[in-house]
């Protein structure tokens, strides 16, 4: 396994152990999750860095790198949803997810075809947007519940917008997806007839 994959897979387990952090709802937990999650997130630059300085891009880097992304975002939406500290919609959440689904079903069809479909540049502005919103709202967890930052107003206008945000460009990113891979889905929709 290459070094930028040892990495990627580091940033998984990064994400795991975040998630882990913020659901058990404890102070101290608060202030390891967001250590947890900013190291996470500078790993996603470093792994492309190094996957392309070592001309190591593979196959399993492209396709783990932005499911990393993915389990570390949803994982920390998921957990704030529950969480006393800030209001989340979860509608918002729901965007999150299906858009990843979505993207998901599109890259399972371009690969039964042959191709592979790697993030790019949308999907990477709308990670670097969503991993700065999900640090700010684990601050934010982390200030109102030592008592540093006083707890929210009713609605909770900082962590609604910091979610919607995070939704809006799942949205954004999610259009061009599926608009550059529109020849995937006319290829999808037609049927080969057998040879008579």
């Amino acid at each position: 396994m290459t070094l930028p994959n040892k990495v990627t897979l580091g940033r998984l387990f990064l994400a795991l152990v975040t998630f882990a952090c913020l659901w058990a709802q404890r102070p101290e937990l608060y202030l390891a999750a967001f250590v947890f999650c900013a190291f996470a997130v500078a790993t996603d630059w470093v792994d492309g860095w190094l996957a392309r300085r070592r001309g190591e891009v593979s196959p399993f880097g492209a396709v783990a790198d932005p499911l990393a992304d993915k389990v570390l975002i949803i994982g920390c939406l998921i957990a704030f949803v529950r969480d006393p500290h800030v209001e989340v919609p979860s509608w918002a959440v729901f965007i999150v997810i299906v858009r990843e689904l979505l993207i998901g079903g599109l890259r399972g069809l371009a690969a039964l075809q042959g191709t592979l479909i790697s993030a790019d540049q949308g999907g990477k502005w709308k990670m670097g947007i969503q991993s700065a919103c999900v640090l700010i709202l684990i601050a934010l967890v982390v200030g109102r519940s030592r008592g540093l930052l006083s707890m929210h107003e009713a609605g909770d206008p900082e962590a609604w917008t910091l979610a919607v945000l995070c939704a809006f460009v799942s949205v954004w990113s999610g259009l061009v997806y599926f608009y550059n891979g529109r020849q995937v889905l006319r290829r999808s929709w037609s049927v080969e007839k057998p040879p008579r």
